[in-house]
């Protein structure tokens, strides 16, 4: 449909801008209706508990070739003991590693000591984030979404593939006074390098997956993990974000963040589609009424209305931008006309894409 549109015609910047929005709405509208899961779809909420003896450790081979420019590794920790010189993650020996202690990290054999940045207490959960890509040349060190170090890397250098990773211990595993004690979870690969805002938004809700606010391609996931064969005793156990209130409280804060980013569609000119977000809102807590004590469709309910909110919020930066632009260039009037008729091929759009349920309300 779009080669169709474009071709032969040369199209303004604001009509560009048209195509594109037109298609991050394609993909947003297919999100708008929840698809609930059943089965092990909560497994991806299990910790894993490492009990601090050197044998208990999980270790393997992974495919790293989409990292070899750019990672991200981001997941929950909490301590309940400590070892001489407890490995979180070793990637090869030292080409990655990392201290819950931060008394010996290191990138690409590179190793500095950072105990006084890692002052997290034993017993609370604390996230840690660490991110590089070959563009940037920067190792950057998160702590509870605040960076405590970043350093250089030399010109050139890529992170080596086909090495062992290694959670709970260093090297292939089994290293006395190397074994990490206490709990992991959501603990992600990424073949991406987060923001420093993006890391902070990941820190402040252990219970939001990532894939809720990020694309999930190109990554070695925790459900990957969950996944992996165990050395010694190794064991699920919960997280506390399954518990009643907590789901509940998610799902709540989830809807009000899309009916936030609603009523911004509506200072852009796009009421009728924010209609659209207000049936969708309202659907949500029919299904929530629906299915009071069914913890699964909430955490799935919430997941979707998290989606929705990622890709709403991407089509309300667009139109304000487009605002923007037309206003600083002194072209309101047109600004407006070329704005409205944006506003009116989007409900179009979305009135052919999404049949009866606009239908009803446009």
């Amino acid at each position: 449909w779009y080669q169709r549109r474009v071709r032969g015609h040369s199209l303004s910047p604001f009509s560009e801008f048209v195509q594109q929005t037109m298609l991050i709405w394609v993909t947003f509208l297919a999100l708008l209706t929840p698809a609930f899961q059943t089965g092990d779809a909560l497994r991806k909420y299990t910790a894993l508990n490492f009990p601090g003896d050197s044998e208990s450790f999980i270790s393997f081979v992974p495919d790293t070739s989409p990292y070899e420019d750019v990672f991200s590794f981001c997941g929950w920790f909490k301590k309940s003991g400590s070892a001489g010189w407890p490995i979180l993650l070793s990637y090869g020996g030292n080409e990655i590693r990392v201290q819950d202690n931060g008394g010996h990290n290191c990138i690409f054999g590179s190793c500095i000591r950072l105990a006084n940045k890692f002052t997290v207490q034993g017993g609370g959960w604390f996230h840690y984030c660490s991110t590089w890509s070959s563009r940037s040349r920067e190792f950057r060190e998160y702590l509870d979404g605040e960076l405590v170090a970043s350093r250089a890397t030399v010109p050139g250098r890529q992170l080596q593939t086909g090495l062992q990773f290694t959670l709970g211990n260093w090297g292939e595993g089994g290293l006395e006074g190397l074994q990490f004690q206490g709990t992991m979870f959501n603990v992600n690969v990424h073949a991406r390098e987060f923001s420093r805002s993006e890391v902070e938004k990941m820190a402040g809700d252990r219970c939001v997956l990532t894939d809720e606010f990020d694309e999930v391609a190109n990554r070695l996931s925790w459900e990957n993990i969950l996944e992996q064969p165990r050395n010694g005793t190794v064991t699920e156990v919960g997280t506390g974000c399954l518990e009643t209130d907590v789901v509940r409280s998610r799902l709540e804060e989830a809807r009000s963040r899309v009916e936030q980013n609603e009523k911004q569609l509506k200072t852009v000119g796009v009421e009728k589609l924010g209609l659209i977000i207000s049936e969708t809102i309202s659907e949500s807590e029919e299904l929530l009424d629906m299915a009071t004590d069914d913890v699964t469709h909430q955490v799935d309910l919430t997941q979707s209305l998290n989606r929705q909110n990622r890709e709403l919020g991407r089509v309300v930066a667009q139109l304000e931008r487009t605002v923007r632009e037309l206003e600083e260039g002194n072209t309101v009037q047109d600004g407006l006309r070329e704005h409205q008729r944006v506003s009116d091929q989007l409900i179009k759009f979305a009135k052919n894409l999404w049949g009866w349920r606009s239908r009803k309300i446009l």
